[in-house]
Order: structure tokens, then sequence, then C-alpha cells
């Protein structure tokens, strides 16, 4: 599934972590195990964890940044928004058996909005992203069954490093629906747990 994943390296060139690995381990067997109501299901308890911690945010605190260079709330809210909203048009070409066209979702996205924007509008931005990206996951997958297409996808994962610290590892890949929308859950639950420490931190 999910096209070919001979000689995936990481946008270095370096070859792929044993988290990176483990990653897209669970990628191809969980993709195989859910239907997709089994998938919509995760993809929504894991939009609804990600809301309700962001519910809890004074809005004293949204554009805060206690970590230097890092992100802050707004931008973490805005992120998944723009995100969410570019994955449901990807998944719409995939259900109608087309590859998506243009340049991939690419890590880091988000817009100037998290500078200025109201926070009711940053948060009912993320809400309706969700909402269109799980209602989409209610339609049945159509042609993306029958002609096996796939999405480029930029992922990126924390893996160990030699120092014994950690860093992300960026890489290209090819999903096919199924794995696709199990990366929007995964996605959302990073981010649930980065607003999480932020709030500590805060």
């Amino acid at each position: 599934m999910g096209g070919t994943r001979v000689g995936l390296k990481a946008i270095d060139g370096e070859p792929l972590s044993p988290e990176a690995v483990r990653m897209l381990d669970y990628l191809r067997t969980r993709s195989t195990e859910l239907d997709i109501a089994g998938i919509r299901e995760r993809v929504r308890a894991a939009a609804l964890e990600l809301e309700k911690v962001v519910d809890g945010v004074p809005e004293s605190d949204i554009r805060r940044r206690p970590v230097p260079n890092k992100w802050n709330i707004a931008e973490v809210v805005d992120h998944i928004a723009q995100t969410q909203i570019r994955s449901a048009e990807e998944l719409r070409h995939l259900f109608a058996g087309r590859c998506p066209p243009g340049p991939p979702v690419y890590a880091a996205l988000h817009t100037g909005a998290a500078a200025w924007a109201p926070w009711q509008e940053l948060v009912e931005g993320l809400r309706s992203a969700n909402h269109e990206l799980i209602e989409l996951l209610q339609s049945a997958p159509g042609a993306a069954e029958e002609h096996g297409v796939t999405a480029r996808t930029i992922l990126v994962v924390n893996r160990a490093l030699p120092d014994g610290g950690t860093g992300p590892q960026i890489f290209p890949v090819d999903l096919d629906w199924r794995e696709y929308a199990l990366v929007q859950r995964l996605h959302l639950l990073d981010h649930r747990t980065q607003v999480r420490k932020l709030r500590e931190l805060l």
C-alpha cells in the first residue's frame, strides 16, 4: 500500500531513522486493519482532543512565546486549520481516483493570521477545518480503491540524535487514502501534546 517504499530517504539524503520506519510500519499495518468508519472515528477523536485542549487556553496566552524561536499557541492552531483544509482537498482527489495536483502539504504550513486574527476566529477556523475533514471521511473512498492512487506526503518524525537529544527528520512518501487519513490523526495528536506543553510552560 501507499506506493513504493524502497530507497526512501530524508530530505537531507540521510537514511530513514528507526522512528520513521516505525511510523511507516504503523501506517501500513493500521490501514489494513481499519475500515473507513474506524479511521474516521480515530481522526474525529483526535480532533476533539485537540479542540478540548485549545478551548482551555486564555486569550492572554495565545501569542506568548515561552520557548524562543518556537511556535506559540496561535501559530499551532492556525497551522492545524490550514493543514486540515489542504488535506481535505487532497482526500477529495484521492476519493475521485486522482493523484492530488500541485505541491504537497508542506511541513510548518501556516499563515500570517496567527499574528493578528482574533482568537475566536482562529479557533473557529480550526473547528471548521476539522469538521470538513471528518465529514469527508463519511463518504465512501470510491475510485481511490479501484485506481490505487496516492498522495505525495511530507512526514516529520522526532528521532533520537547521537548527542542524546532529539530532532525532526523530514521525508516524502506516497500514501494511499487510508494511510493519508491516519497521518492526519497523528498530526492532530502531536499538536495536542504541543499545546499542552506550551500551556504548562506558560
